[in-house]
């Protein structure tokens, strides 16, 4: 091989030794990056104090990777740690959806803490989760104590409004007189027209409005049944107002032709008892 043919060979060697060179440096560059983007599996996994939660996730919630602290609760919402993240809710945050309701009390009740729930009424009662949530009761069970009446239509405060009115009408469900205006809800009388919020609501009228059907004649001066007695004169006489067959005239409690003072004893003589042959 000659001089010149030597040179150009080697030439050629040291320029394919340079692009490998640069393929394995982009190669290890690339690999870099997406080690830092993702990390591997391995890395996602790691879990040091083998508590069930990975580290990386323990870092992001504020938790300790070197302590096994799965049954802590950080966030004070009923729900430890690990169940926070097998639910996929944050441990630092008791309300991860901010829906107003505990991460754990939403698990309990099989409601998504993810996902902003609290007008949503799973049970058909009436009541919203977030009510349901304020009262007491159970947002998947319609009848939460069990006594045959809907949570919607319990009175625990017992002013003569359901749950669902009191929230209707922005009352508070927990307490008789609500204004502290020593009127108990139900009494209130909101639309000033002469029945109260509970009658209204028997009536099927709004108490909100004081003409319901917009008639032109106040809710208290119909005559629901038609017969003739106006539906507050009926609530106030103790008849129902929706039912024309229990009427009666004010005042009129027994019709008669009975003259005052006869017991109908007949036409006898005062003092005469009816003994016969007497001496």
């Amino acid at each position: 091989m000659n001089r010149r043919r030597s040179v150009s060979v080697a030439i050629a060697a040291a320029a394919a030794t340079v692009t490998m060179l640069s393929m394995s440096g982009a190669a290890m560059a690339a690999g870099t990056r997406s080690a830092a983007g993702k990390p591997s599996t391995a890395a996602a996994s790691k879990d040091t104090d083998r508590d069930g939660m990975p580290d990386a996730w323990e870092k992001a919630n504020g938790l300790n990777v070197k302590k096994n602290d799965a049954k802590l609760d950080k966030d004070r919402d009923g729900l430890a740690n690990k169940a926070e993240y097998k639910a996929g809710t944050s441990a630092k945050s008791a309300d991860t959806d901010r829906d107003g309701l505990p991460d754990g009390w939403e698990v309990t009740n099989r409601l998504n803490p993810r996902k902003d729930d609290a007008d949503a009424d799973p049970d058909d009662d009436g009541l919203g989760n977030a009510q349901e949530f304020e009262l007491g009761y159970r947002p998947r069970v319609a009848d939460s104590d069990d006594n045959d009446i809907p949570d919607g239509d319990e009175d625990p405060d017992e002013d003569g409004l359901s749950n669902v009115q009191e929230y209707q009408l922005g009352y508070d469900p927990q307490a008789a007189d609500s204004d502290d205006n020593e009127v108990t809800d139900g009494e209130e009388d909101l639309d000033a027209d002469g029945l109260s919020n509970a009658q209204e609501f028997l009536l099927g009228d709004d108490p909100e409005s004081d003409d319901t059907d917009g008639d032109g004649v106040l809710d208290a001066d119909e005559d629901s049944d038609g017969d003739g007695v106006t539906d507050l004169d009926e609530l106030t006489g103790g008849t129902d107002p929706q039912d024309p067959a229990d009427a009666e005239l004010p005042g009129d409690d027994a019709p008669s032709d009975e003259v005052p003072g006869d017991d109908g004893a007949g036409d006898e003589v005062p003092g005469d008892d009816d003994t016969v042959g007497e001496a």
